[in-house]
C-alpha cells in the first residue's frame, strides 16, 4: 500500500489537500493501483462566525460576501434571506425578480467558468477535444489546432454575465444592492434592456457552443470506456464510473416565485417542503423525492479540529471551539449530515431533486424566439463526473433563459416598492430576532443562521457547500462525499501524454504549423505542455498520475475558502 497526496489541489478557491491510501488490483493485463481510502484536508480555519458577533445585523450581507471571491453573491443572498426571515418581512415582487435576475446572471458566469476553466482541461484531454484544453500555444494554437478555442471564448463571454450582476448589484464581485426585505436598486428600462442584450449573447453561446462542447465530450465516452476496460481488463463504463458517492442528494431550492413566497418561507420556518413553485426545488433525494427540512441537519466534529462537546448540533446551536492539535483530526471543516446520512450537494443534487433522473428542459429565447431542448438521463444514480458536468450545463441553459424572462416580467413592476412597505426606513433593525437563510450556491446547499439580540448579532453560523462535499469523516466513521467518490479511482504510473497516446494512438493531428507534421494526441499535448514545464502535469511523488483523481475532486467544484479562514503555520 502506498500513500499518494494531492496538496495543494489547484484551480480552486482556498487550500485543499487530499491524501489517498492505495491498493493494488491484479488482472490479466498487469497490476494496477487504485484508491482504497481518501482523506480530505481542509487546511485553513474558518472564523467568520466570530468576526460577525456583536456587529450590526445588516453587516452580514457585506461581510459574508468576503468569505469568497468566487461565490460572494450567494453568500450575500443567503445572509439577506436570513435577515428577511428575522425581520419577518417578505420582499415585494419587484425585489424578488431583481434578485433572481442578479443571481441568475451570476450562476451563468460561475457554471461557464467551472465547465471550461476548472474541470474542462481534464475533460478535453480525456476526450481528445482541443477546444476544451487551455490555449497553451496561444493564438497560433487556436488558429491551427483549435487548441483552447472554447476555453478562450468562455473567458470573453463570462464578462457579459458579470456586467448583468453589476447592473443590479452596483458592482461585481461583492455587490451592494440587497437589503432586508428588498433591494436598494430600482428597475429601469435601461437596466432591463442591458440585461436582455447581454443575456441574449450569452444564451447564444450557451446553446450553440457550450452544449455542443459538452456533447462532444460525451461522444467519446464509449471509446474511453472500451479502451480503459481493455487496458486494465476491468468493466469500466466510462466517465459515469468516475466519482460515485452514496446516491443521496440535498437541495435547498433556488429562485422563488413571488406569487407563492409563503412556501419559500415555510422551509425557513423549519417545515418540511419542496418549495414547490421555485425554479429549483428543495429536497432530500435518497432514491426518490423527499421533502426537506433544516431541522434534520447536524454537524459532527470527531475528525475536525474542534472540541467534541459541539458535535451533533443543529446549526442554530453550532459553535466554534478550536482544538488545533486534536488527536485524529485532519481537517478544519466540520462534517454536516442530514438524518445522520451523507448527502452530496451541488448542481447534480439540484437537478435530481427538481427533475429526477431524466431531464428534459425546453426553453425559448424571449427575444429571438429560438427554441432549444436539453435532454439528459442520469448515467449513474449515485453521481459521477459526467453527470455533475451535465447538471451545470443544463442549469446554464435554464438560468440564461429565465434571467431574460424575469427581466421582461419585471417591466410591469417598475414603479412598485422595492423594499417591504412595513419597514419605515433603511435604518430599521429588530431588537431581538432570529432567521435562517437557505439558498443554493453554484457549489451546493448554503445555510446562514443569525440570532439578533439588542439589535446586534449575538450568534451566526454558516454551513457552506464545500463543507457538505469536502468535509471529513463524521462521528459514525462515514467518509464525506469527495472521500467516498475517490474510492476505486485509478492512479496510473504514466504521464498525461502517455495516457493520451494510450487512449488515442492514431496519428491524425496535423501539427505542421508547428513543424511537427502529423502526430498523435499525446504527442501534440507533449509539444504544447513541454515548453511550459507542464509535461509532468498531475504527477505526484512515487510517479503516480492523479489526473483522474483530481478530475473527481474538481467535479464537485471545491471552494475551500467558504469553509475555512486561518492559515496554519
Amino acid at each position: 500500500m502506498a500513500t499518494v497526496k494531492m496538496d495543494p489541489v489547484t484551480r480552486i478557491e482556498g487550500h485543499l489537500g487530499v491524501t489517498m491510501e492505495t491498493k493494488d488490483i491484479t488482472t490479466s493485463t498487469g497490476t494496477w493501483t487504485v484508491v482504497d481510502k481518501a482523506y480530505s484536508h481542509t487546511n485553513l480555519f474558518r472564523g467568520w462566525e466570530i468576526i460577525l458577533k456583536g456587529r450590526d445585523p445588516r453587516d452580514a450581507f457585506f461581510l459574508t460576501q468576503r468569505i469568497c471571491g468566487v461565490c460572494p453573491a450567494p453568500h450575500g443572498e443567503t445572509a439577506i434571506q436570513a435577515l428577511d426571515h428575522a425581520y419577518g418581512m417578505t420582499p415585494p415582487p419587484a425585489a424578488i425578480l431583481a434578485r433572481n435576475i442578479l443571481h441568475g446572471a451570476y450562476y451563468v458566469y460561475d457554471h461557464m467558468i467551472h465547465t471550461y476553466l476548472l474541470i474542462g482541461p481534464e475533460l478535453g484531454v480525456l476526450a481528445k477535444y482541443p477546444p476544451m484544453v487551455p490555449p497553451a500555444l496561444g493564438k497560433d494554437g487556436i488558429k491551427a489546432l483549435g487548441l483552447g478555442s472554447s476555453y478562450a471564448a468562455c473567458i470573453q463571454m463570462q464578462r457579459k454575465a458579470n456586467k448583468v450582476v453589476a447592473l443590479w448589484g452596483g458592482k461585481f464581485p461583492h455587490h451592494t444592492s440587497e437589503y432586508p426585505s428588498g433591494m436598494t436598486v430600482k428597475p429601469t428600462l435601461d437596466r432591463i434592456a442591458n440585461t436582455i442584450s447581454n443575456m441574449t449573447e450569452l444564451w447564444d453561446f450557451v446553446v450553440n457552443v457550450m452544449v455542443p462542447d459538452f456533447m462532444a465530450i460525451v461522444s467519446k465516452n464509449d471509446h474511453i470506456a472500451e479502451t480503459v476496460s481493455t487496458l486494465l481488463d476491468i468493466d469500466f463504463n466510462g466517465l459515469q464510473d468516475l466519482g460515485p458517492t452514496y446516491g443521496n442528494f440535498l437541495s435547498y431550492g433556488l429562485f422563488p416565485d413571488y406569487n407563492d413566497y409563503d412556501k419559500w418561507v415555510a422551509v425557513q420556518d423549519g417545515e418540511e417542503g419542496y418549495r414547490d413553485n421555485a425554479l429549483i426545488k428543495a429536497g432530500a433525494w435518497d432514491g426518490d423525492f423527499k421533502k426537506f427540512t433544516h431541522t434534520k441537519i447536524k454537524e459532527y466534529v470527531k475528525y475536525s479540529r474542534y472540541d467534541d462537546s459541539i458535535t451533533g448540533r443543529h446549526p442554530s446551536q453550532g459553535d466554534v471551539k478550536v482544538v488545533k492539535d486534536k488527536p485524529g483530526a485532519y481537517g478544519w471543516m466540520k462534517a454536516p449530515r442530514y438524518e445522520d446520512k451523507v448527502y452530496e450537494v451541488g448542481p447534480l443534487a439540484r437537478m435530481i431533486n427538481t427533475y429526477g433522473l431524466n431531464w428534459k428542459i425546453d426553453v425559448t429565447n424571449p427575444v429571438t424566439g429560438e427554441s432549444f431542448t436539453f435532454k439528459w438521463k442520469v448515467l449513474n444514480p449515485k453521481g459521477s463526473v459526467v453527470d455533475r458536468v451535465a447538471a451545470r450545463v443544463a442549469q446554464t441553459v435554464l438560468f440564461a433563459t429565465k434571467t431574460m424572462e424575469w427581466a421582461v416580467e419585471l417591466k410591469q413592476f417598475m414603479h412598485d416598492d422595492i423594499v417591504n412597505a412595513k419597514i419605515p426606513d433603511y435604518s430599521y433593525v429588530p431588537d431581538n430576532a432570529e432567521g435562517m437563510g437557505l439558498w443554493d450556491a453554484p457549489r451546493g446547499a448554503l445555510l446562514h443562521y443569525t440570532k439578533i439580540r439588542n439589535k446586534k448579532i449575538d450568534h451566526y453560523q454558516c454551513i457552506v457547500p464545500s463543507t457538505w462535499n469536502l468535509g471529513p469523516r463524521d462521528d459514525m466513521g462515514q467518509p464525506g462525499p469527495v472521500e467516498k467518490a475517490l474510492e476505486g479511482t485509478w492512479l496510473p504510473k504514466l504521464d498525461v501524454p502517455t495516457v493520451a497516446n494510450a487512449l488515442y494512438p492514431e496519428k491524425d493531428i496535423d501539427a505542421s504549423a508547428f513543424g511537427l507534421g502529423t502526430v498523435s494526441w499525446g504527442d501534440a499535448l507533449a509539444a504544447a505542455l513541454t515548453p511550459l514545464g507542464l509535461a509532468q502535469l498531475n504527477m505526484e511523488e512515487g510517479g503516480y498520475n492523479t489526473s483522474l483523481a483530481i478530475t473527481v475532486v474538481r467535479s464537485f467544484d471545491p471552494c475551500i475558502a467558504c469553509g475555512v479562514h486561518f492559515i496554519i503555520k
